[in-house]
């Protein structure tokens, strides 16, 4: 395979994208006008001539990660390279899982792209471009703690605040209206040394405005744009549209392809019998509603998820945001929430325990 710089690495990298797959020499077989052809053709298993389909890659070791694919898979070692700048140093093959151990261990949360050409055992090649993150051993305790969904007022942008349960660094962490499978919007953290009891601050839709500044270097103040708290650590999203203000979900993961952490589904809709996907109007909303909730993130009263299940937003506006109680209390229901009072929203401190009636 053509070897490249990490400059011309950079130029290609894209989301996960498979190159090439060709079919082993001799895969091929003889066509000829006899009946008994056109019919072992007919009934040839074309599973033997697919190569090996990458599923995913994720990180497992500070200095090792590994690559899964459906079938028993051998690495062209010629062919593996981790841009940028990660040198391999082994790998075990002839398995479904690759494992790959690099040399040293890469950045937590940062992006890096694998690139390699393998093959099945009858010879049925691909080659890939694939993402994947530095492995994140430290992933702090968390919960996505206060909203502010609707429309967004004067004084600050759409906010999502997350509370710091427990110290760790940031790195991958990501953030998504929706789910990892479907996600609207999509914040992946930087590293960033946390301490119990921080506040984490993501303002949506902002306008890459003077003072819009992402908190990474250490300082709670560096940032003063509209929304910004001196007890947060603030972060923005220019131009990515609001946050949708009814029959939505927020999640958080430890990166882009990992665990849910949490997860918030809230919505005003109400189920009648036989309505279209259990009443959440479309199959996306139900199919996030279902991925939070097989993901451990929230709970439900039957066996499949409904609208009755979620927190019912109706109330919320620019100043009485969606909320936890003071604890943060996390039972993973629609319980665990409330709406305050006008005057009552509280980005970057303690929420309070008064609720919107």
């Amino acid at each position: 395979m053509k070897k490249f710089s990490q400059k011309d690495a950079a130029s290609r990298r894209m989301r996960a994208v498979r190159l090439l797959c060709v079919l082993a020499a001799g895969a091929f077989l003889p066509v000829s006008c006899a009946e008994d052809t056109w019919e072992s053709l007919m009934t040839f298993n074309s599973e033997e001539l697919r190569p090996p389909r990458l599923e995913k890659v994720v990180g497992v070791e500070t200095d090792v990660f590994e690559a899964h694919f459906d079938k028993d898979t051998w690495v062209e070692p010629a062919s593996l390279q981790v841009y940028p700048d990660l040198a391999v140093r082994s790998f075990e093959d002839g398995a479904p899982v690759v494992r790959i151990v690099l040399e040293e261990g890469g950045r937590p949360g940062q992006r890096y792209t694998l690139e390699l050409s393998v093959r099945d055992a009858r010879g049925n090649t691909c080659s890939f471009l694939y993402h994947f993150y530095g492995y994140n051993p430290r992933i702090p305790g968390m919960l996505i703690n206060e909203v502010l969904v609707n429309t967004p007022s004067t004084t600050a942008y759409n906010q999502v605040e997350i509370i710091i349960l427990a110290d760790g660094d940031m790195g991958g962490v990501t953030l998504f209206e929706g789910t990892k499978s479907y996600a609207d919007k999509t914040f992946i953290f930087p590293s960033l040394e946390v301490r119990q009891g921080d506040f984490i601050l993501v303002h949506f839709n902002t306008v890459n405005a003077e003072g819009e500044v992402n908190e990474t270097g250490g300082s709670k103040t560096a940032a003063t744009g509209k929304g910004f708290k001196d007890t947060a650590w603030d972060f923005w999203l220019p131009e990515t549209g609001n946050l949708t203000k009814d029959n939505e979900t927020l999640s958080l993961y430890t990166n882009p392809e990992g665990d849910l952490i949490d997860g918030l589904l809230y919505t005003s809709r109400v189920y009648e019998a036989g309505a279209k996907y259990n009443g959440f109007g479309t199959s996306l909303m139900l199919n996030k509603a279902q991925e939070l909730v097989s993901g451990g993130g929230w709970l439900t009263a039957g066996e499949d998820v409904f609208p009755q299940d979620g927190f019912d937003p109706t109330g919320a506006t620019s100043t009485r945001t969606i909320c936890r109680d003071s604890l943060s209390t996390d039972t993973d229901t629609a319980a665990d929430w409330h709406i305050v009072p006008a005057g009552k929203r509280s980005p970057g401190a303690v929420n309070s325990d008064e609720v919107y009636k």
